[in-house]
């Protein structure tokens, strides 16, 4: 409830500014799009909870949906993370060979079609793979089948998010944190003051935050099988919320427009 909670806020907080008639920024729509996929991230979660404990034995074209549903969910919040990862390190390093320029230019004006982009190989994949469980285990329901189902679902995932995601989200991370770097370690010989240095300082601890939590959802999704044998179904679904929770609270705590709006709530709750 938590999470949703947050996430509720961080897209409430965009859209009542863009329907103010201001225009939504590129890293405003990637976080807008991605705080969607973790509000329903954790929706998908608790159903899930609640059909394996209250309606198990319902068909299994409901647990089929129910996963479709969270996977979907779960990889669209790491393409976005991604996404929004490349887009800070193309606005904030100054970059000035000609690849990374025309790369700029793509990216930046072609922000809403990534964002589409992304949710469609999310969606495929998890169709993929959903119609497979499904005719796997619909022809013969043995505990045989469901495993080789699992161990099919952790290769492909392996294959889809290392390949993919993982790999652009450490190269531009790391590009980003080095150039950041640099740029500090040049301040200091310039003798700046401490104060103009924190927003770099900032950004650096925001972008490892960052690339730690999509490791750490991926590392999840790649061992579901094993966390789901120690801790079963609640102690993974619980598990698995952690990761995007906190990235999308020190999301909050970073970005000036969500840090003012949540100080305004705490003010009025505490006059009242």
């Amino acid at each position: 409830m938590s999470g949703f909670l947050i996430n509720v806020f961080i897209v409430a907080v965009n859209i009542s500014k863009w329907k103010k008639v201001r225009p939504m920024s590129t890293a405003d729509k990637v976080i807008t799009s991605l705080g969607i996929s973790r509000m329903v991230f954790p929706v998908i979660g608790l159903l899930k909870v609640i059909l394996y404990v209250y309606f198990c034995r319902l068909s299994f074209l409901f647990f089929v949906s129910v996963m479709f549903l969270e996977f979907t969910c779960m990889h669209s919040s790491i393409w976005l993370s991604t996404l929004l990862s490349v887009i800070f390190c193309l606005k904030i390093s100054a970059l000035q060979n000609a690849f990374c320029l025309q790369l700029k230019i793509f990216v930046l004006n072609r922000v809403s079609h990534l964002i589409m982009a992304s949710v469609m190989v999310s969606v495929s994949y998890a169709l993929m793979f959903s119609l497979l469980a499904n005719v796997d285990i619909s022809n013969n329901s043995t505990q045989e089948t469901y495993n080789n189902v699992l161990m099919s679902l952790s290769i492909s995932s392996l294959i889809f998010l290392t390949t993919g995601p993982f790999l652009i989200n450490f190269v531009s991370s790391v590009l980003l944190i080095i150039y950041l770097y640099h740029h500090v370690s040049r301040m200091k010989s310039e003798r700046n003051k401490t104060s103009q240095l924190d927003p770099y300082y900032k950004t650096i601890k925001f972008t490892g935050f960052s690339l730690f939590c999509s490791t750490v959802s991926i590392i999840f999704e790649l061992t579901y099988k094993q966390s789901y044998a120690v801790l079963g179904l609640l102690g993974n679904v619980f598990l698995c919320q952690i990761p995007p929770t906190l990235h999308s609270i020190y999301l909050i705590y970073v970005t000036a427009k969500l840090r003012i709006q949540v100080s305004n709530m705490v003010r009025f709750l505490w006059r009242r």
